[in-house]
């Protein structure tokens, strides 16, 4: 015994010792640049408080205490409603829109495939326009995958036999193509892709600078959103979906086979708990002790039977088809029965949930951008808003606008006169932001984007993230013809 205790010890001892050894090296080799970090190292993250703001402007309250009347209801539901079918209307006429802003809309689906002005009801559909329909659509992605030279997640360009493989994978074909659509719902939130990653590693990342975002994906659908099946994948890895959120590629075990009439029954009018946090997890048993799954802010799932703190989810069997299981949420989870009255205290509540989250452009690390953190925000409400700043621009008939041709005071008193947090700003790039309101005559928003500035040092601070900030950042933004979309 006492041989095995020293041996035991030895060997630790060795490894320790060449541990040592090898950490002290590595510091003498390292240990100078400790003290002046190159800005190759990590890229440095910018302050919580950005140029031209103040402390306290990071916390709801101080914003709240600038509302007349922060608990008066806005808009009731029925108008909320009314508002959303409104923009369906004129997305499916593009002749109610003007020329420019139809130019624009055009330009806008035709650079990022899987975008859509509104869902084609492809019930109405012959097989033959539902044949052409889903070759071009699925085309569109196949050549967005030769547009550009794209990297896996080591930032390493595709190989050619890569790039095959994976056209290969979803290449239209007669007999991949559904005769028939299939109904479907998903069974957890899951990621839209423009190009579905055949291996983990693979995703569309175009730079190895700062700007890593995955291009192949397009957005993220929430649980239980219906969508109709077009086309599977070579492997049935993945299925070529229509969905409230666009068309793209999802993995097969997110979704779960169901009429439309179940899906209906579903989702229903009945009581509903709506997702009012960032991130709310639900669990399988009563005491909360395992997670089964996450709420995304704005999402909606129908009370169960057994309890307050119950809900229906829906899952799949293993064949893949639907069934529906109950979940439990904690006592202090972040979500309110039925949609959230519309009030701007509200609205600001809800915004500063996602103060400081990750600025992730297309959603594959399902974080959000300026336009879908807008989206969540105002989902909360019964708001059904578009995720792309152009379409969100067309929200609203008859928009004011300010051109970048004024004046800076021109342009500052057409901002202000706006009501705060009831008001999206969308300038012509497509980017958008929250109207916060004012401090000392300069605008201020709250606002989630990729760019940085810097320090008196000339060092680049790293922003990427939802921050409050001044109207002149980004800087192009006031040299751009701005549209308000005034949600009041």
């Amino acid at each position: 015994m006492k041989e095995q205790l020293s041996y035991w010890f030895f060997a630790f001892w060795l490894c320790l010792g060449t541990y040592g050894s090898d950490l002290f090296a590595q510091n003498e080799v390292n240990g100078p640049q400790k003290e002046a970090k190159k800005q190759s190292d990590l890229y440095l993250r910018a302050p919580g408080v950005v140029p031209g703001t103040l402390p306290e402007m990071r916390e709801a309250s101080y914003w709240i205490s600038k509302m007349k009347n922060p608990d008066k209801v806005i808009l009731g539901l029925g108008e909320i409603k009314s508002r959303n079918a409104s923009y369906r209307q004129r997305m499916a006429n593009p002749s109610e829109l003007d020329s420019a802003m139809a130019k624009r809309i055009e330009k806008q689906i035709n650079d990022r495939p899987g975008l859509l002005a509104y869902v084609p009801d492809v019930g109405a559909m012959t097989s033959a326009e539902l044949v052409d329909l889903t070759q071009h659509m699925v085309q569109s992605g196949t050549d967005y995958l030769r547009s550009r030279e794209f990297g896996n997640i080591m930032a390493i360009g595709y190989g050619e036999g890569e790039l095959e493989a994976i056209k290969n994978e979803i290449s239209y074909t007669p007999e991949r193509n559904k005769t028939t659509p299939q109904t479907a719902i998903t069974v957890t939130q899951c990621r839209l892709h423009i190009i579905p990653p055949i291996k983990p590693e693979y995703i569309g990342l175009f730079t190895n600078g700062k700007a890593r975002w995955d291009l192949w994906n397009l957005d993220v659908l929430p649980i239980a959103t219906p969508i109709t099946i077009l086309q599977v994948s070579k492997t049935g890895a993945f299925l070529f979906v229509l969905s409230e959120r666009g068309y793209g590629w999802v993995a097969s075990e997110d979704i779960a086979l169901v009429s439309a009439p179940k899906i209906d029954s579903f989702s229903g009018t009945g009581d509903f708990i709506v997702c009012t946090g960032d991130r709310v997890p639900f669990y399988s048993d009563t005491d909360c002790t395992y997670v089964s799954g996450w709420l995304r802010m704005g999402d909606r799932l129908p009370l169960g039977g057994t309890d307050s703190r119950s809900i229906r989810v829906p899952s799949r069997n293993e064949k893949g088809n639907y069934r529906v299981q109950e979940a439990w949420l904690r006592p202090d989870a972040d979500v309110h029965v039925g949609y959230l009255p519309y009030t701007q205290k509200n609205v600001a509540v809800q915004a500063f949930k996602l103060l400081d989250n990750l600025y992730d452009w297309t959603g594959a690390w399902y974080g959000r951008n300026h336009a879908t953190n807008l989206r969540d925000i105002f989902r909360s409400f019964g708001f059904q808003l578009p995720a792309n700043g152009v379409l969100l621009a067309a929200f609203e008939k008859n928009p004011k606008k300010v051109s970048p041709d004024e004046s800076r005071e021109a342009q500052f008193k057409a901002i202000l006169s706006n009501e705060p947090f009831l008001t999206l700003q969308v300038c012509e790039n497509s980017h958008s932001q929250l109207f916060m309101g004012d401090d000392n005559g300069m605008p201020i928003g709250f606002d989630a984007h990729g760019y940085s500035y810097k320090d008196k040092e000339g060092n680049d601070l790293e922003l990427k993230r939802w921050v409050v900030g001044t109207i002149e950042m980004p800087d192009y933004f006031l040299e751009q013809e701005i549209t308000f979309v005034r949600l009041y």
